[in-house]
């Protein structure tokens, strides 16, 4: 699991650069065939504005980004999301 806070100025920039770390995460288990599964933890209140624009769960659903959401303030998860449940 990879927390990604999503602060800088531009979350597309961070959503790139998250895209590519997980990308290759992903890649290099499956290359040294471990078999676990990855994902992408974000705070709930950037899953529910960033993560429901069209352009970026097209790319989401494209790369199947598998997701924990989860509450800062509440420090407990959400919820977990699959790229393939998420509606275009």
């Amino acid at each position: 699991m990879e927390i990604k806070s999503f602060i800088n100025p531009s979350l597309m920039r961070d959503f790139e650069l998250a895209l590519g770390q997980y990308i290759v995460y992903r890649d290099i288990l499956d290359l040294s065939e471990k078999h676990y599964a990855i994902y992408l933890a974000v705070k709930d209140t950037v899953f529910e504005s960033f993560f429901q624009r069209k352009s970026v769960k097209a790319i989401v659903k494209r790369h199947q980004v598998e997701f924990i959401v989860f509450n800062n303030e509440q420090e407990e998860i959400v919820s977990w999301i699959s790229s393939q449940d998420m509606e275009k």
